[in-house]
């Protein structure tokens, strides 16, 4: 191959890598802003909710998104400096990130029961908490629940029984204004009726809806992690060729010394 096809190889190869590495930093940078955001925020993926020791979506986001972002930037830098150790960096990274991805797409479905079940003991560990000034100091609780009802329209667990849980409402056997239906709403006294004769009210329990809304986000989170993947495989196989013709251009630098020698 001529200087000139061999130079032309390596601007392309450069190129394609700095390209891929420009869009792995953009997914990080928003995967990493999400889980701040998520994080920082008090109803941020109603992470009252999914709480569990493990199964953090805020928190795996800010790991996930600082490491990819932390990859893209080694290899975009690697790539645009031509650098060698940059690079492989890069792709030890790159392999250690794919490792995880997998480990982290086992957990989720592995622990796909134990968290709805945790989930399930969480809110209705939560409704007896609503309202309450001195076990929701900060209203988080109140914020989460109706947030969660108003934007699923729901009631409760398993329905609007679940309310009778909370000291406030089990005697009258009234439910939270989220409770009521959207376009009910606007009456501030929809839910002060006995929610057995109360037909202003969602009566469909929050679980089936919130375990769609995860089996949705996880369903989102898989397509995202594998084109992520694919990304990642395509930006080392280049890199590799790349790394190499950086090494043969450096040799072939060196080598008329060798021969003079």
């Amino acid at each position: 191959m001529g200087s000139e096809d061999r130079g032309c190889c390596d601007k392309c190869a450069k190129m394609f890598i700095m390209a891929i590495n420009i869009v792995i930093v953009i997914i990080g940078g928003v995967i990493l802003g999400a889980g701040i955001y998520w994080q920082l925020s008090d109803t941020g993926f109603y992470k009252e909710i999914f709480s569990h020791d493990i199964f953090n979506v805020p928190i795996i986001s800010i790991i996930i998104g600082s490491l990819l972002f932390l990859v893209g930037f080694c290899g975009f830098i690697g790539a645009c400096c031509e650098t060698i150790f940059l690079l492989k960096a890069y792709m030890g990274l790159v392999i250690v990130i794919m490792l995880a991805e997998i480990i982290i797409a086992v957990g989720c479905v592995a622990m796909k029961d134990e968290v709805e079940v945790a989930a399930t003991e969480n809110v209705k560990e939560m409704i007896t908490y609503y309202g309450d000034a001195e076990k929701d100091e900060a209203g988080v609780i109140t914020k989460t629940l109706n947030l969660v009802q108003e934007n699923f329209d729901c009631c409760g667990v398993d329905g609007p029984i679940d309310w009778e849980t909370n000291t406030a409402y089990a005697t009258s056997k009234y439910v939270p204004q989220s409770c009521c239906k959207e376009a009910e709403r606007s009456d501030e006294t929809c839910g002060n009726t006995a929610y057995t004769d109360n037909t202003k009210i969602n009566t469909t329990g929050c679980k089936v809806a919130l375990w769609n809304f995860v089996e949705t986000n996880l369903l989102n989170v898989g397509i995202c992690a594998g084109v992520i993947v694919i990304l990642q495989i395509i930006g080392v196989l280049r890199c590799t060729s790349f790394i190499v013709m950086l090494e043969d251009r450096k040799f072939e630098y060196y080598m008329p010394l060798g021969d003079e020698s």
